[in-house]
């Protein structure tokens, strides 16, 4: 009971927020847009481009150009238009399972964005069954050429009912001739927290994200599993996590806190409670948390809750600094239209907009190879330039026809578990988590 009070708590304060984005819209904006020169003009526009233009004018293209423009113009990150097919993708993740093939995805080329590789193959899932494998890097789906196309597109274009085949054509790192594949899509559950146990005793949680309705659930099945393998204190991982659902990271850290609060919001001048943590957390154990640059948002609310509680040292790197909130909105097209609402604020009610989350104990991120891109012009076309490095070299690249050239250069990615839910450690490469280590035992010790 106490967390169906805890939780209805929550929405009820999130509701009152869309009664007020409701009231909002339902004023006569139709009537105020058309009172303004400028908006007389954007109608005056479309006018002339569907009456005067040489070519037919596709409606939505130019409309849905209009909206991300009038976003654009509030230079804000926080504030923009999805269209309906990724509004569709990202509802299909919040609910925690979608009908695809069973990947994770990151971008190729991280100079230009584009072209996409397999990070990594679920077991059991469709695509490993049918034979992908990590590093399999995408150029034709279903007869389309993808070698050029964003993670987004090729989301879009592998997803799709269960039991329907999808042909995939890879890149496979070391074969002489590109691999041809079919795949039955099928339903792929989304586990966002992954655990192991360290020297025995110590519980690692790492969860990925806060994007779908079940972390909260994944958190509690994942501690009282690591209870009964005899975790006696624990490392909760909130690296490279961006946030997600709002209510979410609320109750994720309301599992770790017997009292005090989580977080305030800040809205147009007012300030209030938004969350406070009910007696009886489920883990009272000692703790760390682990953050690093890319821990933004919902990472940030827990962090910020478990350090100025006490309850927890924070170790890592200064985080992100997304201290607001955007309210989302269905618009009439399918899309979806998420804008800035309201900031939030630590239990200490500090803004930590642009300013991010401090550790306790501050240390550089050592996980991932350091990457190297360079881009210069001058050399003659064809001439092969050489990257030095402290006199070592670090690579090679041919200039352009038009004399520039270009040079990126990835290290190998740390390991991953094609197993869901399982974490893969590695204390050698891994300075923040061998520092939280030392900081769990020294506070293990202190309170025996």
């Amino acid at each position: 009971m106490r967390r169906r009070a805890f939780l209805v708590t929550v929405v009820a304060v999130l509701l009152g927020m869309a009664v007020v984005v409701n009231a909002q819209l339902s004023r006569d904006f139709t009537t105020e847009f058309l009172n303004t020169s400028a908006g007389r003009a954007l109608i005056q526009t479309y006018g002339a481009l569907k009456s005067g233009y040489l070519t037919d004018v596709d409606d939505d293209a130019i409309i849905r150009g209009a909206i991300a423009g009038m976003l654009e113009a509030l230079d804000d990150p926080y504030t923009y238009y999805r269209e309906p097919r990724s509004a569709s993708i990202d509802a299909q993740d919040r609910t925690g399972s979608f009908e695809g093939i069973g990947v994770s995805l990151t971008t190729y080329n991280r100079n230009t964005g584009r072209g996409v590789e397999v990070l990594n193959v679920f077991r059991g899932g469709p695509a490993h069954d049918a034979g992908v494998q990590r590093g399999d890097i995408f150029l034709d789906v279903d007869g389309v050429d993808v070698s050029d196309y964003t993670t987004t597109d090729i989301v879009d274009l592998v997803r799709g009912p269960r039991a329907t085949p999808v042909t995939i054509t890879f890149q496979r790192p070391g074969a002489s001739e590109p691999v041809e594949l079919e795949i039955v899509r099928g339903t792929i559950e989304l586990i966002e927290v992954s655990t192991t146990m360290i020297d025995g005793d110590v519980g690692y949680v790492a969860l990925r994200s806060f994007g779908n309705q079940r972390v909260h659930e994944q958190l509690v099945e994942a501690l009282a599993r690591l209870q009964l393998d005899g975790a006696t204190s624990y490392v909760l991982d909130l690296r490279d996590n961006g946030g997600g659902l709002l209510t979410q990271g609320i109750l994720v850290a309301d599992e770790f806190l017997g009292s005090g609060d989580i977080v305030f919001q800040r809205a147009r001048g007012v300030t209030q409670r938004l969350a406070q943590a009910d007696p009886g957390g489920l883990v009272d154990a000692p703790m760390v948390v682990l953050v690093n640059n890319q821990s933004a948002s919902a990472s940030e609310i827990v962090a910020g809750a478990l350090q100025e509680n006490g309850r927890a040292t924070v170790v890592g790197e200064r985080t992100f600094g997304k201290g607001v909130a955007q309210s989302v909105i269905s618009l009439a097209d399918g899309g979806q239209l998420a804008y800035m609402s309201f900031e939030w604020l630590t239990p200490d009610r500090r803004s930590i907009n642009a300013e991010g989350i401090v550790p306790d104990v501050e240390v550089r991120d050592t996980r991932f190879p350091q990457t190297i891109t360079l881009d210069g012009r001058g050399p003659d076309p064809g001439q092969t330039v050489e990257i030095l490095i402290d006199g070592i070299s670090v690579g090679e690249t041919v200039v352009e026809d038009d004399g520039t050239f270009s040079f990126l250069t990835v290290g190998p990615r740390p390991a991953m578990s094609e197993v869901q839910g399982e974490a893969l450690i590695d204390l050698e490469s891994d300075a923040i988590l061998r520092q939280g280590l030392d900081t769990l035992r020294a506070v293990a010790n202190a309170t025996n």
